[in-house]
């Protein structure tokens, strides 16, 4: 899936979804991209893109946003997929 990215009004939704409300506020909204919302943790500089209707995770690569688990997209925002 390949979007071009807006940036609007913040959508918290599908983060505070995924997460307890005390980590949500290490990350920035950045905008969105069709139906991913896109966040950046403010530490790691690393992104969390979370559907916004389904919740499901992605990663960006190769120009395009490709389904990842939960797993590998915490993993990945906290360092651990190295």
């Amino acid at each position: 899936m390949k979007c071009a990215i807006e940036v609007g009004k913040p959508d918290w939704r599908p983060l505070e979804n995924a997460m307890p409300p005390e980590f949500c506020e290490d990350f920035m909204f950045m905008g969105k991209a069709g139906g991913i919302v896109l966040y950046k943790h403010r530490v790691t500089r690393r992104y969390l893109n979370i559907d916004a209707v389904t919740g499901k995770f992605y990663r960006y690569a190769n120009d395009e946003y490709v389904e990842i688990d939960r797993r590998q997209a915490f993993d990945s925002v906290y360092g651990q997929d190295q």
